[in-house]
């Protein structure tokens, strides 16, 4: 992935339209200058002009007003087609790098506010910045032209220009800095107000919103959180508002000068009325540009500036990424080894794994039991290198797995995590995502044999072209089991070394559980290993070793009928314990 370009880099590889729309300005500038005069030359000999003459002035007036009416729709049918081609751009910038961030950088809170603030359109901001300073350019473009007219005629109005240009910059930062704080706040205030009325909206809480009736909580959450939010913005609106009105009103001081200061020379009769007249709505036209430029043109334009330094951040986030490429035959391995692993998640200070050793070799099927919070998930994304331990080493027979390439690793592993995914296509789709090189239905038939989910697909009319989920009209709504048996599957099509099962079965109940990993357990291949993450332990029975996990290490290992002999062992307690659930 290329670093990201900036909207100076993108309109300069196209730069048709936005050369049209430079242009526009341009034109804008010298038709500011032109109507100053033409209108006082109008005035002043309107009495000595021919009927022709004044036709003349009267159509270059109307097409100069003309151009100012039609400028705006002109711009934003030119913004529009910048938009489209930005949005082209960044739209795969961030696809591209989406597919390559990390694991443990896509579960960092901050990382996950960073992309929030990425998808909200800032093809718009990009854009928006460009136009915002062409406008400010633009109107310094004209200003330069109807002063350098001024200063010719009332020489001593320079000062009073200068001083109040001076205010305006001062303001300009404030105002700057305070828009760019409250676009974050806004970002911030936004995702957790989308979260509260996602829940009202959501399919799958239908149900238990119905059940517990909780519409007038979330609704009052809703608006607690809304009020929470306006206090915390309330100081910066009342500062940006307070800045806002000073500004507003040294534009105003800027034309109600020109008013006053332009009737001296009037009366001296060192200016005509024709140029009193014309230039007075011009330094009108030119307050009404400063106005527009602290309220909205400066502020979109640093908008703009922190959004890229946003696309900048999200270009250096850490990557972990291949592309699969189907294999004649994969990676074989003996023993997977992990010495001494401590690994503690950010911002804790508690390891959650506390120089934890294992061995788990080829052809032997092991269950990972213990309480939450022990350990079992994260040791298996430690496995898979998704994450990097603190201390100490993961080798495959001997190998360090930190010195692997990511590609290398993975073709290790096929894994079904008890968050899996639910991908609203067809039924053959979901399984040949997990080996997006080629489809093999026989393969797929097999995958779906196993995760004892084929009698239902082939039950169904369209069989494996069944289309699942609402995405489209007919489609088939899986119950949860169904659709972890679908994932399961999904796991058993793609060919590994190491099958993981990070409770995956969660919404079975405990006896197809049980079946269904004591079948396949009984058609395992000695050229692969199985680890099962799981929290029944009855479905821990047929593993070849059971791990129990406390505090971040092994404390017991052996198969169940070792560990049911220690009558004091950590397995037993919790055997019986659930056993007496069942009985």
């Amino acid at each position: 992935m290329h670093r990201p370009k900036n909207i100076w880099h993108l309109i300069a590889k196209r730069p048709f339209i936005a050369l049209v729309a430079v242009l526009l300005f341009v034109v804008q500038a010298v038709f500011q200058v032109t109507e100053v005069i033409v209108l006082e030359s109008f005035i002043d000999h309107f009495s000595s002009l021919s009927w022709q003459k004044v036709i003349i002035f009267v159509v270059l007036l109307s097409g100069i007003h003309t151009f100012f009416y039609m400028k705006e729709p002109m711009l934003a049918y030119l913004k529009d087609k910048i938009r489209l081609r930005v949005r082209a751009y960044l739209e795969r910038v961030m696809i591209e790098k989406a597919a390559r961030i990390s694991v443990e950088a896509l579960e960092s809170a901050d990382h996950q506010a960073l992309l929030k603030r990425l998808w909200n359109e800032p093809e718009k901001r990009y854009v928006n910045g460009f136009f915002s300073i062409l406008q400010i350019l633009g109107g310094l473009l004209g200003m330069a032209g109807i002063f350098s007219f001024i200063m010719g005629r009332v020489p001593f109005f320079l000062p009073v220009i200068l001083v109040l240009l001076g205010l305006m910059v001062v303001s300009f930062r404030f105002i700057g800095k305070n828009k760019v704080a409250m676009y974050q706040t806004r970002q911030e205030i936004g995702r957790r107000s989308e979260y509260l009325s996602g829940i009202l909206f959501e399919r799958r809480l239908a149900q238990e919103k119905k059940l517990f009736d909780y519409t007038n909580y979330i609704q009052k959450l809703y608006e607690e959180e809304t009020i929470q939010s306006g206090k915390k913005m309330i100081k910066n609106i009342f500062f940006t508002n307070m800045i806002l009105w000073i500004y507003d009103n040294i534009t105003y001081l800027f034309s109600a000068s020109a008013y006053l200061l332009f009737l001296i020379p009037l009366y001296r009769g060192e200016i005509d009325i024709g140029l009193y007249i014309a230039i007075i709505p011009a330094l009108t036209r030119l307050g009404t540009f400063f106005v527009a430029v602290g309220s909205s043109h400066l502020p979109i334009y640093k908008e703009y500036q922190a959004c890229y330094k946003d696309m900048e951040k999200f270009y250096y986030l850490p990557e972990q990424y291949y592309i699969y490429e189907e294999r004649s035959a994969q990676p074989s391995f003996h023993v997977i080894k992990g010495e001494s692993i401590v690994f503690r998640y950010p911002g804790q200070e508690k390891p959650v794994l506390d120089g934890l050793d294992f061995s788990f070799y080829i052809g032997k099927n092991y269950a990972l039991v213990g309480e939450n919070g022990c350990g079992k998930s994260t040791l298996i994304k430690l496995l898979m290198g998704f994450y990097k331990p603190e201390s100490g080493s993961i080798t495959i027979d001997g190998k360090d797995i930190q010195h692997m390439a990511f590609a290398e690793l993975q073709h290790y592993f096929s894994a079904v995590f008890q968050d899996f995914n639910r991908y609203d296509y067809t039924i053959e789709e979901n399984i040949f995502i997990s080996r997006p090189g080629g489809k093999n239905e026989q393969d797929m038939q097999q995958a779906l044999r196993q995760a004892e989910f084929d009698q239902w697909v082939l039950s169904c009319p369209d069989t494996y072209k069944t289309k699942l989920g609402n995405l489209e009209e007919g489609g088939t709504d899986l119950s949860g089991g169904q659709w972890q048996r679908l994932s399961i599957a999904r796991m058993l099509y793609r060919k590994a070394d190491i099958y993981i099962w990070d409770e995956p079965t969660a919404a079975m109940d405990p006896l197809a559980e049980s079946r269904l990993y004591t079948a396949f357990l009984k058609k395992r291949s000695d050229q692969c290993a199985n680890i099962f993450v799981t929290h029944r332990l009855g479905a821990a029975v047929s593993a070849d070793e059971i791990c129990v996990m406390e505090n971040g290490r092994f404390v017991e290992q052996g198969s169940h009928t070792e560990l049911m002999k220690k009558t004091d062992g950590l397995y037993r307690q919790m055997f019986q314990a659930q056993k007496g659930m069942y009985q």
